[in-house]
């Protein structure tokens, strides 16, 4: 995630000083009638386009708005220009430049998008180029992913960007922080091969709230709050939907509070409903940049996206896919019953590698691969065909391989890695069956045999799905088997490699082991789904009736443990006698079964397995018991369950410093005598033997309570019924206190190349905690980090930066504590430092300088130096900080200069120059 390096290039600070305070034009909302062209200069407050439909005739002026905006850490002036020109025809080059004061712009281009549904389009095909993460300042990449996908487009086109490529869609994270500096040399200055020509529409990541201005940059720049579908309007940047000819994005942030998300889903909703009815609206694309899925950091995830909005949004047949980032890979996976896909575009910001994280193997991910990467986009109007291609322009090679490589960026010129389509009308494959023989018993291992895939159309197949259940009826399932023809995951001997571990795997057979599933009879099904997301129809359910297995336990599992009043209440028992006079009865809490006390409700069962649905009208806790032959014999373990209003917890916000009040609201509650709100350390369960830290009663179905004398922690806020520990409702997570976790470290100096190891406890247990070393005095969220970890997402522990990851120059640094991929430091900072280990070393380039020299130095990586002595060089030797040799060269000639193309990582070596006498100098290699 974190960039490792730091360049040091004094030629690149220069540059970077001298440069000219002016961006490109920026074009963004672009519609069918207008756009906003906004720029940055350092000075004057004239906002003018001069625009037509000839560069040679640019008779048209629009004067616009010009803010003046300042930022801690921004040295210069930031004027930044917006103009909205209106009254454009649909589909329609035009050309254009822009005019502050004196400055006058190169005259660009641009095509208006066409009207909805894309009449107007010449050659029906509109395209559409997504791009993730951008990020990072200090190194090349995001700029480099932006000018390789221009070059492919026009290759692959042969046609200017602008008349290839109707709109670019980013993911989020187009800054690492909120500020004028990173808006205006990460986003705006990296993007600006294409940013004066083509419509560019951002969304809302983590990193946009982080850094000095936070989100208020955001919102300052762009101006997606004026962006309407049908009249539906969202009023805010942070999520809007436009429809770009037949495709509709729909742009979410994951990154809003609760009270936020509601909102957020009353207007998605909205959106949906209009498009589903709208027939120029064929394709529906959603983004978010906390994505749907993802095997590496797994959990780090958007749950609002995957348990609320996604339901809502895979209800429409028109649904096409949504598109992640906030992970810095490629990855590809559909959902596993509708024709979606789900993408991660994670462009090419911080590494992300096999290894650094808890990574899981899922069903609905079909391939991860850690490379920098955009997609183009292609659909076909007329057979509303959809195709999307995912390109590489490379990756960053193995911190610990750097004596087998020659460089630290491994570039490719757009490579193809991924390319997955859906078109319309297409038939399904055929119906499978099973081709061996299910005998009337049999014992495991058994192996399920499907036919062979078959279709009447060109596609080929993608997966199989085999089901077992204990029900003909499939209602409850003991196995799912989602397997598809290629499965990458994990690291294929490097850790910026995959694997594809479904490799040599037969899809169309499944065994069953030993002990994997119990006696008794079970049904078996099994399907084929192509490449076009098309699944066929289930095979003929067939009976399996095993033996000698294992005696399995009745089991009962309910949908949720929260409902309204008489919502539908699904209760699943499995591993049952099969006894039609097995019953399943609701009671109310502390009631007895038996003894004259009667159950709420209740049903038999219906056999072995199933499922039964009952409602309750009246709010209050009961329990749910299985129960044996018309009997009070309880057969499987009780589940607890609450009806009633589900009460919503808020506060005013969710981190909070020393001696601030805790604000808990409360909305929608039961208002049972004695409910109470509970502030409990993370970590902690509401009980008896586990006090809570503070705590009050409530009044009311709606109040506040506020709470004081918190210690620093990390917390969260709970609603109980009727002063006891049953949690209702949502928890409210928070931080109480400045710096609330603490780190020390192993040592206070070391020298060069020594593991460093930091002990640190009472952080927040995320999946993207993290430690950060940087230069004494630098500012994070403003300055370069030098080195990071990743802590595993623990709340204490230890982690260690290796030698390959640890500060290349002695110096002076700090290494702090940061939580969710932020910048946001929760602990102290502990200063050290790293001392060279070559400061014994002959240095005749300082004592003698006329008799050997070495230059230049300091050095960058891949470049050359020279060894230059009064007398021939017989040989050269040069080694790292641990005294390995890593570079030889022989004499060849009577040479008195040696040129050292040493390729070598940031760092301090010892230079061997064998000349009448051994020279040693140290010699300082930096990064580029």
């Amino acid at each position: 995630m974190k960039a490792k390096l730091l360049s040091l290039m004094l030629f690149f600070v220069v540059l970077t000083s001298l440069k000219a305070q002016t961006t490109v034009p920026y074009l963004e909302v672009m519609t069918p009638n207008s756009v906003f062209i906004n720029w940055k200069t350092s000075s004057g407050t004239e906002s003018k386009v001069l625009y037509g439909k000839s560069s040679s005739n640019l008779n048209l002026t629009t004067t616009g708005t010009n803010n003046i905006w300042t930022d801690a850490g921004y040295s210069n002036n930031y004027y930044y220009h917006s103009v909205h020109l209106t009254g454009l025809q649909p589909y329609t080059k035009y050309y254009y430049k822009v005019q502050t004061g004196a400055y006058v712009s190169p005259v660009y281009s641009f095509r208006t998008m066409p009207s909805p549904g894309g009449a107007e389009v010449s050659n029906k095909k509109m395209r559409f180029l997504i791009m993730g993460d951008n990020q990072l300042k200090n190194e090349p990449r995001y700029d480099s992913l932006v000018i390789r996908a221009k070059r492919k487009v026009e290759a692959k086109y042969g046609v200017p960007l602008n008349e290839a490529v109707d709109m670019v869609v980013m993911v989020g994270d187009q800054v690492d922080v909120g500020t004028l500096d990173h808006y205006e040399n990460v986003h705006f200055n990296k993007i600006k091969a294409i940013s004066p020509y083509i419509g560019i529409s951002t969304i809302v990541g983590n990193h946009e709230t982080y850094g000095s201005l936070n989100l208020t940059a955001y919102k300052n720049h762009f101006h997606y709050d004026g962006i309407n579908y049908k009249g539906i309007n969202s009023g805010t940047e942070e999520y809007y939907a436009f429809l770009a000819g037949n495709v509709l994005f729909m742009n979410f942030t994951t990154e809003g509070s609760s009270t936020l998300n509601a909102a957020q889903y009353t207007w998605g909703a909205k959106v949906l409903d209009s498009a589903n009815v709208d027939p120029n609206v064929k394709w529906i694309v959603s983004l978010a940049h906390r994505p749907y899925q993802a095997e590496q950091y797994i959990g780090d995830v958007s749950t609002w996206i995957r348990n609320t909005m996604y339901p809502k949004l895979i209800t429409s047949s028109k649904y096409l896919m949504n598109v992640g980032a906030h992970h810095h890979l490629y990855a590809r996976g559909q959902d596993k019953n509708k024709p979606v896909y789900n993408i991660i575009s994670g462009g090419s910001a911080w590494d992300q590698y096999w290894g650094m994280s808890t990574e899981a193997d899922y069903d609905d991910c079909q391939k991860t691969i850690c490379n920098w990467n955009y997609q183009i986009m292609e659909v076909d109007l007329v057979t509303n065909a959809v195709n999307i291609e995912s390109y590489s322009i490379g990756y960053t090679t193995s911190i610990n391989d750097w004596t087998n490589t020659t460089t630290k960026f491994v570039w490719e010129e757009s490579r193809l890695i991924d390319q997955f389509y859906r078109k319309t009308g297409q038939a399904s494959p055929a119906t499978p069956s099973f081709t061996n023989t299910f005998p009337s018993s049999t014992t495991l291992p058994f192996t399920l045999v499907s036919s062979t895939y078959s279709t009447t159309t060109s596609e080929p197949y993608n997966s199989t799905q085999f089901q077992i259940s204990q029900t003909n009826s499939f209602s409850t399932l003991e196995k799912d088997i989602l397997r598809d023809y290629e499965n990458l995951f994990g690291k294929d001997g490097v850790v910026y490699k995959t694997k594809d571990i479904g490799a040599g795997v037969d899809i169309f057979k499944y065994t069953i082991n030993s002990g994997e599933i119990p006696n008794g009879t079970h049904y078996v099904r099994v399907r084929h789904r192509d490449r076009n997301m098309n699944w066929s129809a289930w095979s003929t359910v067939q009976t399996l009736v095993i033996t000698g297995s294992t005696v399995s336990t009745p089991k009962i599992v309910t949908d949720k443990i929260e409902y309204i009043n008489s919502e539908s209440i699904q209760v699943t028992y499995t591993n049952g006698s099969g006894n039609l006079k097995d019953w399943i009865g609701i009671y109310k809490k502390g009631q007895t079964p038996g003894s004259g006390t009667t159950s709420t409700t209740w049903k038999y069962v219906t056999g072995a397995s199933g499922v039964l649905n009952f409602t309750v009208s009246t709010a209050g806790e009961y329990y749910i018991a299985y129960f044996s032959n018309d009997g009070y014999t309880e057969l499987a373990t009780r589940i607890n369950i609450y009806v009633g209003s589900i009460p919503v917890l808020t506060s005013n916000k969710n981190t909070y410093k020393n001696k601030d009040t805790v604000q808990i609201n409360y909305s929608n509650a039961p208002a049972n005598a004695k409910d109470w709100i509970g502030i409990y350390r993370v970590g902690k369960t509401p009980g008896a033997s586990s006090p809570a830290d503070k705590w009050s009663y409530t009044t009311g179905t709606n109040g506040t309570l506020k709470f004081t004398g918190l210690t620093k922690g990390y917390y969260y806020a709970q609603y109980l019924l009727t002063d006891g520990y049953t949690g209702v409702g949502n928890k409210l997570y928070f931080s109480y206190g400045d710096t609330i976790a603490t780190i020390k470290t192993d040592k206070i100096e070391y020298n060069l190349g020594d593991l460093i190891s930091v002990d640190f406890q009472d952080g927040p247990g995320v999946a993207k905690d993290w430690l950060g070393i940087f230069n004494k005095n630098a500012n994070p969220n403003i300055d370069p980090l030098i080195n990071y970890a990743y802590v595993g997402g623990l709340p204490k522990g230890t982690a260690t930066f290796q030698a390959d990851n640890v500060p290349k120059l002695d110096g002076e640094y700090f290494v702090v504590f940061f939580t969710n991929d932020s910048y946001n430091e929760i602990s102290n900072r502990v200063y050290f430092k790293i001392k060279s280990i070559l400061t014994n070393l002959d240095n005749d380039l300082i004592e003698n300088p006329d008799l050997i020299k070495l230059y230049p130095n300091p050095s960058n990586d891949g470049k050359v130096s020279i060894a230059q002595s009064k007398y021939p060089i017989d040989k050269i030797n040069i080694y790292d900080f641990s005294g390995n040799l890593i570079f030889a060269k022989e004499k060849t000639s009577t040479e008195t200069s040696v040129m050292i193309n040493h390729s070598l990582p940031p760092g301090v070596y010892t230079v061997e120059v064998i000349s009448e006498k051994i020279h040693r100098l140290k010699m300082v290699v930096t990064e580029e």
